[in-house]
């Protein structure tokens, strides 16, 4: 029974750390123009808050934070 919450606390820990790991802060966008930068944003902002939950919420994190980094590729830069 111990080794069953073991188990199960490493999972919820794997899982939890996960997530983290998809934050936009990650991509720079120091040199794009920023009218650009702000529609992308609103775009992932969507995604995470009403876009389709499919799976778990790192899997929409991660689907949002890849159209973040491509929608950001195609700004102008300043």
């Amino acid at each position: 029974m111990k080794k069953y919450f073991q188990v199960i606390s490493i999972i919820l820990l794997i899982l939890s750390i996960q997530g983290c790991s998809y934050r936009i802060t990650d991509i720079d966008v120091s040199h794009k123009e920023s009218s650009c930068v702000r529609e992308c944003t609103k775009s992932y902002s969507y995604s995470v808050s009403q876009g389709n939950q499919i799976g778990f919420k790192t899997e929409t994190l991660r689907a949002a934070k890849d159209a973040y980094s491509i929608c950001i590729s195609t700004c102008p830069t300043k």
